[in-house]
């Protein structure tokens, strides 16, 4: 059948025309989805600091921040995580609405990032590495970095002050943030359940949501995500430039990474997070 529409194709000399209209949604599929049903957008941040020393492109300057967080409460609905979750459920995702999330634990989230949340009032979901609470020795990718310029992990009375806040959700992390993919079912087990624990019992309220460790698609599969799901969590979120929908799998929660952008960069960058 193929074979045959295919020399039909050819006789009436549209081949090239229809390959490369399904070229065209191929590549802009996500796009096309966009412009006709309604699709948010979920923003992942690491630390809120002004460094000169930033290899990752982890940190967001506390001016910049605000700038961001500005344009987004005056031009969009920023809700939280919960409500997100709660929007797929029922099919409401509407294209307006904006999601602030942070990975790791770094300490500035206490000290630069909720002073301007608290301003603006926005919610946000900080996502934790329960194994680095009270360390006195930075993440290990932050060994590189200069030592003023080295973030440092939150600390039991920090992440408990977060948590107080009513427009804080604290999400785990795993213990070690491992790439958990690379290690056996137990391994993996143990550092999602028991970053769980840890946190619950720090903060003394039900941790229900969770971020893979560096997020992207090879770094879980589908067994991690029976583990996560195993483990109690009602959510979770990776790392991949993409929309949320309402047909988005709520253990595979897509997030955008946020740079240190100017507002106008922001603004830019913001438009075609597709």
């Amino acid at each position: 059948m193929k074979v045959f529409s295919k020399k039909i194709l050819v006789k009436l000399g549209m081949l090239i025309f229809v390959q490369n209209i399904f070229v065209f949604f191929r590549l802009n599929k996500r796009k096309i989805y966009n412009k006709f049903f309604s699709t948010a957008k979920i923003l992942l941040y690491h630390r809120v600091s002004k460094t000169d020393s930033d290899p990752y492109l982890l940190s967001v300057s506390p001016e910049n921040f605000r700038e961001q967080l500005l344009y987004l409460s005056t031009n969009f609905n920023v809700i939280s995580l919960v409500d997100m979750v709660r929007k797929i459920k029922e099919h409401k995702v509407e294209s307006n609405d904006v999601v602030i999330t942070f990975d790791d634990g770094y300490a500035d989230n206490f000290y630069n990032a909720l002073p301007i949340l608290k301003e603006l009032n926005i919610p946000a979901t900080i996502f934790v590495t329960a194994g680095k609470i009270d360390s006195t020795s930075p993440f290990f990718w932050d060994n590189i970095v200069e030592g003023s310029d080295r973030g440092r992990p939150l600390t039991r009375s920090e992440l408990q002050n977060l948590a107080e806040n009513s427009l804080i959700e604290i999400g785990a992390h795993t213990m070690s943030h491992i790439h958990l993919k690379d290690h056996p079912l137990d391994v993996q087990s143990k550092e999602i359940l028991e970053s769980k624990t840890v946190l619950e019992n720090i903060i003394n309220k039900k941790v229900v949501s969770f971020a893979y460790p560096f997020g992207w698609p090879t770094d879980y599969d589908s067994n991690t995500v029976c583990l996560v799901k195993k483990a109690g969590y009602d959510y979770a979120c990776v790392v991949e430039g993409k929309r949320v929908s309402n047909f988005t799998d709520k253990y595979t929660i897509p997030r955008f990474v946020v740079r240190n952008w100017s507002r106008e960069e922001f603004i830019e960058n913001f438009k075609i997070f597709v």
